[in-house]
């Protein structure tokens, strides 16, 4: 059963990625699997992403003027479309009227909706992250490994906005009880999710993280059964998941 399965996504699915620590690995996995289905799937963020490398999509768009030409095609297969891309290779997503001409169009819709500037656990600013209104599925993304690291800015982005979050301190090691407060917490991880919340907890690459997962799993389900509507745990690494 391939990843899109697991997380139950279904034909003109539009799915928001929101969290840190695999949304991108994440929405490229999404994206494969769905092609294998027939499906024209589209890929674009409503923030900035780095350009993807050549073989992981069949079509890129880069600017308005052609999003219409794209769009109307018969052809199958992942189309990567973007405003611009800047001198640093990230690429501009789009805004709410330009998705609501085009989402039509394509089978599935996979829009990574947040920023964490690659780093393994976040903080939440006022205006994030950027949920399409459209969104059906919002899929968070946590980084299990995250558990012992260092809270800080290198490791965390906007490590005062977590610290505040998960009522810790610059210095202290991310610890099981500070992503269940993420996930949990108005201002965290869910944070202006639209339509089911999916959690997918990543990086259970091995029996010790696979473990915390499971217990972070347990410790969710307690909290916030009614809320969540599915848990994956998985590793995008070795693609292997279990619901």
């Amino acid at each position: 059963m391939g990843l899109s399965s697991h997380l139950g996504l279904k034909e003109k699915d539009i799915i928001s990625i929101v969290g840190a620590g695999g949304k991108t690995s994440l929405m490229f996995q999404l994206a494969e699997d769905l092609k294998r289905t027939g499906g024209k799937v589209l890929l674009t963020t409503t923030t900035k992403i780095y350009a993807p490398e050549e073989g992981k999509y069949d079509f890129i768009c880069i600017g308005e003027n052609e999003f219409a030409k794209h769009a109307g095609s018969n052809k199958t297969g992942v189309y990567i479309y973007g405003t611009d891309v800047n001198p640093d290779h990230k690429m501009s997503g789009l805004n709410e009227e330009q998705l609501d001409k085009i989402a039509a169009h394509f089978d599935y819709v996979l829009i990574e909706a947040d920023g964490a500037k690659m780093k393994q656990a976040k903080g939440w600013n006022d205006f994030e992250p950027v949920v399409y209104s459209g969104t059906v599925k919002t899929i968070g993304v946590i980084d299990i490994q995250a558990v012992g690291m260092r809270i800080c800015e290198c490791n965390v982005h906007r490590s005062e906005r977590f610290c505040s979050i998960t009522h810790s301190k610059e210095g202290e090691h991310v610890t099981l009880e500070h992503l269940l407060s993420v996930i949990v917490h108005q201002q965290g991880l869910f944070k202006n999710a639209k339509g089911e919340k999916i959690l997918f907890i990543n990086k259970a690459d091995d029996v010790y993280y696979l473990n915390l997962a499971e217990q972070l799993r347990s410790e969710v389900y307690k909290w916030c059964a009614n809320d969540i509507h599915k848990i994956v745990i998985g590793s995008i690494k070795n693609n292997q998941y279990y619901i």
